[in-house]
């Protein structure tokens, strides 16, 4: 993204011209790395939570189930979200589908990636649910 903004910035300065795709590009660049990131940054431990309501629980069991209620729901909304991610992807693959810039960049490109995050997310998240089933530590006292 930054040698796209810099050509781009070039091109405009020196040549009066442009690539025209700038911001779709950097718009498919972002939601990119924002969907494949889900997973890491959760499993690190990076992913802003708001614990305060954990903290506040002072029984190691109900705060173990607090913390399983919270992960299995967000599990859910994210696997309903991803089902839908991947019938868009599957039915923009099917029709060909292209932005409407000069580009014409195959949306199902794009929405893969994103698709690819929630799935690596679900999935880290599905992990954390066994790891907190069979006894680990919840990520509020680590």
């Amino acid at each position: 993204m930054t040698l796209h903004i810099m050509t781009e910035i070039a091109l405009r300065y020196f040549f009066s011209t442009s690539t025209y795709v700038l911001d779709e590009f950097v718009g498919y660049g972002v939601a990119a790395m924002t969907f494949l990131a889900l997973g890491h940054t959760f499993e690190n431990n990076v992913l802003i939570r708001v614990n305060f309501v954990l903290l506040k629980i002072r029984s190691n069991i109900l705060r173990k189930l607090v913390e399983i209620s919270c992960v299995v729901i967000t599990l859910v909304m994210c696997s309903f979200v991803a089902s839908y991610f991947w019938k868009s992807v599957s039915r923009n693959f099917e029709r060909g589908s292209t932005s409407e810039t000069i580009a014409q960049v195959p949306l199902w490109i794009p929405e893969s990636l994103a698709l690819i995050g929630l799935i690596i997310f679900v999935i880290q998240m599905l992990a954390y649910v066994l790891r907190l089933v069979s006894g680990s530590k919840l990520m509020s006292e680590q």
